[in-house]
């Protein structure tokens, strides 16, 4: 069976549920998985391949244009014109020898224009069947964005064949109790052009001591910059950063344009605060880096931090719901980001692996994590928790989910027609059914309704007591769980 390794996750809004019949706050259902390296480039995918049908539609009009006009009539006047266009030929090349085949010039000329101008276009005379005027509207789907979607979609199904996407990275970063806090993930937070970083600087301070280090993991400050000490990156020139501080004399400056700010003494509890414009979320664990990104042009601020830590930071949900539901969402948070970590080019140029926003999973960083407690609880039960997909070797099995459903969940073929995902099946869902919405309406919504029903969910964990496994084997087949450190 060809395995998967691609995920859906996350275009997440807040949502007021004034028909549930019970208290929800607003963003502890988040409301559909939308991951745009498979959703987003199924989506170019299939509209290409409408393009396609369109293209199709207009080579055979291009065919049937010419055939019109430099065509036959009939299979015998055409093998008499081009009999007669052999003849004038021989007359061509040896005129006094066939001067009798003169007489054919009228079947010579016609016949040629009909090689020149119809036969290099027969090919297209099998794409009579979409000769339809609804093929017109799909025109606009011929533009580089759908074409390098479809390439993509393409592109990723074929590495899916082929990768089987076993949990095996390791214990990664250990705390002072020697606890395994996972494998470092470089999570893309926001980005700034080079005219901007230069009229406003990235400003960055900790509150524990901090070392700054270039790309080769060289220490650049002589002694530990002290923590609540502002340092500031700005744009240079040519690619490079600099590094400065109203508090040291000293300038840095990075040629590669790359620059990490880490703490002094190894510690895995420093908070870095980067002062993000336009953000009340602004505190991020474990370490920062700011990089020139020579594709885009932009300048990143990544955090680079172990995955644990970013589970803590989720912004998926409140964490005010049950808690065996939010031990779902973190199971579902983790073992997405732990796919991103092993197998994800998307933001390669940029230097990431995950963005911060919906179009990967929200991210909010240490702020959130500590306005939300319950999120922390939940990631530590399930410390280190993968969903995996186990027919003939367990797989990381990523979690699509959508708020609501009509009764029942649709199956990833349904939906987006690859088999690629056996345990995204249909199953019923009284739990996560609608009172009131149509399908329609749901779909319109962004309700896909494939993998989970978050608010089924969530009426499973807090109204019949069943455990976080118990939920996810309901609606995902053949799943079971792996502690990978």
């Amino acid at each position: 069976m060809l395995k998967q390794k691609l995920i859906l996750f996350s275009i997440i809004t807040s949502l007021l549920f004034s028909n549930l019949s019970f208290s929800v706050s607003a963003q502890e259902v988040p409301s559909s998985s939308d991951e745009n390296e498979l959703v987003a480039d199924a989506d170019y995918y299939q509209k290409y391949n409408l393009f396609l049908k369109y293209e199709k539609k207009r080579k055979y009009s291009k065919y049937k244009k010419a055939k019109k006009k430099y065509g036959f009539d009939s299979s015998s006047e055409k093998a008499k014109a081009k009999e007669g266009y052999k003849k004038y030929k021989l007359f061509k090349k040896e005129p006094l020898k066939y001067a009798a085949y003169a007489q054919f010039y009228s079947d010579y000329k016609k016949y040629n224009r009909y090689k020149k101008n119809v036969s290099p276009l027969s090919k297209y005379s099998k794409y009579k069947k979409y000769d339809k005027s609804s093929y017109d509207s799909y025109k606009n789907y011929g533009t580089t964005t759908y074409k390098n979607g479809y390439n993509r979609y393409k592109n990723r199904l074929a590495e899916l064949a082929k990768d089987y996407g076993e949990a095996d990275l390791g214990c990664g970063i250990k705390n002072a109790s020697n606890i395994c806090l996972g494998p470092l993930i470089s999570v893309g937070l926001w980005s700034s052009s080079k005219s901007d970083l230069q009229s406003t600087p990235f400003k960055i301070e900790a509150n524990e001591d901090y070392n700054i280090k270039n790309s080769a993991g060289t220490v650049l400050n002589e002694n530990p910059i002290p923590a609540a000490i502002q340092t500031r990156v700005t744009y240079e020139s040519s690619g490079k950063l600099r590094v400065y501080s109203d508090s040291y004399p000293e300038t840095y400056l990075l040629d590669n344009g790359i620059v990490d700010f880490v703490s002094a003494d190894g510690s895995s509890t420093i908070i870095f605060d980067v002062h993000r414009p336009s953000s009340s979320f602004d505190q991020y664990r474990y370490s920062m880096r700011f990089r020139y990104s020579d594709y885009s042009k932009k300048i990143w601020a990544i955090n680079i931090l172990p995955i644990e830590h970013y589970v803590w930071g989720m912004g998926e949900i409140t964490g005010t719901g049950d808690e065996k539901y939010n031990q779902v969402m973190t199971i579902s948070f983790r073992t997405y980001g732990y796919w991103k970590l092993k197998f994800s080019t998307k933001y390669a140029t940029e230097g990431f692996k995950v963005n911060a926003t919906p179009g990967n999973q929200l991210y909010y960083g240490y702020g959130w994590e500590v306005d939300h407690p319950r999120i922390k609880q939940a990631a530590e039960i399930t410390r280190g928790k993968l969903m995996m997909y186990s027919k003939s070797i367990n797989e990381i099995a990523i979690t699509p989910y959508s708020s609501w459903t009509d009764g029942k969940t649709r199956s990833f073929e349904e939906r987006w027609g690859s088999t690629m995902y056996p345990w995204c099946k249909s199953v019923k869902d009284s739990y996560g059914k609608h009172p009131t919405k149509s399908t329609s309406q749901l779909e319109t919504e962004g309700n896909h309704m494939v993998g989970l029903s978050a608010n089924g969910a969530l009426k499973l964990a807090r109204d019949y007591d069943w455990a976080h496994e118990k939920i996810m084997k309901y609606y995902y087949t053949g799943v079971n769980f792996l502690n990978a450190y």
